[in-house]
């Protein structure tokens, strides 16, 4: 089983807030995060956080 990265984890690893990755989400410039189904939580596998760096460097 993957490791899953929560909102903590990939605001730390990409530097931003988590406003910003809300921002993202929502107006497409990033995909929408997994959600866990007890808690609703949203998350990220490594590849899905590798994406989102590469996307937001360009």
């Amino acid at each position: 089983m993957e490791k899953k990265y929560f909102m903590k984890d990939v605001e730390k690893m990409l530097g931003v807030t988590r406003l910003n990755i809300f921002y993202w989400e929502k107006t497409g410039k990033i995909p929408k995060a997994k959600r866990t189904p007890m808690g609703n939580y949203r998350y990220w596998l490594k590849e899905d956080v590798e994406k989102i760096k590469q996307l937001l460097r360009d």
